[in-house]
């Protein structure tokens, strides 16, 4: 495979899916509740790091000129060898910050032409989870005709829009009681001082010896929490 063929799949791969941005297409209301539906958009801050990923920050630049009817032109150039090869596209200017909003616009639209994001066209118009009543994390909307709020889900992406993602090494934990008796999860590193701190008291409050104490030290964090937890245990109910 030839590097231009490695760097246009490198550009055409599924985006984090922080970079995707929902936005609603329709809403409407049924039964006084809320129905929203959604269309997944490129993020123009993906372009940038896409592009910068491939080709590296001096490997690629766009440029912008004057489209038809007041409209905006990208133009991004990416650099093969020696050669610069060009991709255009264009954007009307936006209602809201007419002139960034055009900017940004035809920006994504040359990245489209290049094959970024471009499978955010095979995905569906999806129905989100909505509400209304206020949930955090979720996006707020407003129905000018009803005079009304709603909130919405960010869909889920399906598998196949996804990067390929290795998987993270998983982190063991163990369970411990807190001053109040309740469990809590604890890492390795917390867990290893807990041990410690158990081992010293039980040797210092309860006469544990040295060589018992090097012994909890020595085996796996849950069982010496659990054997130093029953060691002083008996020793409390000693008359």
């Amino acid at each position: 495979m030839t590097d231009y063929e490695e760097q246009m799949r490198a550009l055409q791969k599924p985006l984090n899916p922080n970079r995707v941005v929902w936005r609603v297409q329709q809403m409407g209301w049924s039964n006084d509740k809320p129905w929203v539906m959604v269309l997944a958009y490129l993020d123009n801050r993906a372009v940038q790091e896409r592009f910068d990923e491939v080709f590296g920050i001096a490997g690629w630049k766009n440029e912008f000129k004057t489209g038809p009817d007041g409209g905006i032109l990208c133009g991004i150039s990416v650099k093969f060898e020696e050669e610069w090869v060009t991709k255009w596209d264009g954007a009307d200017k936006t209602q809201v910050e007419a002139v960034k909003g055009g900017l940004s616009g035809s920006m994504k639209r040359a990245a489209v032409q290049w094959g970024v994001g471009r499978y955010l066209y095979d995905l569906p118009v999806i129905f989100a989870k909505t509400s209304d009543q206020k949930v955090d994390g979720w996006n707020k909307g407003y129905d000018n005709k009803k005079n009304k709020s709603y909130w919405w889900e960010n869909p889920k992406l399906p598998n196949w829009a996804l990067p390929n993602v290795e998987p993270l090494e998983s982190v063991k934990t163990y369970s411990i009681k807190d001053k109040h008796g309740k469990l809590k999860e604890v890492d390795e590193a917390y867990m290893y001082g807990v041990v410690e701190r158990m081992a010293a008291r039980a040797g210092k409050e309860f006469g544990a010896t040295i060589e018992e104490q090097n012994t909890w030290l020595s085996m796996p964090l849950d069982e010496a929490y659990r054997d130093i937890e029953e060691f002083i245990a008996i020793k409390r109910a000693m008359p």
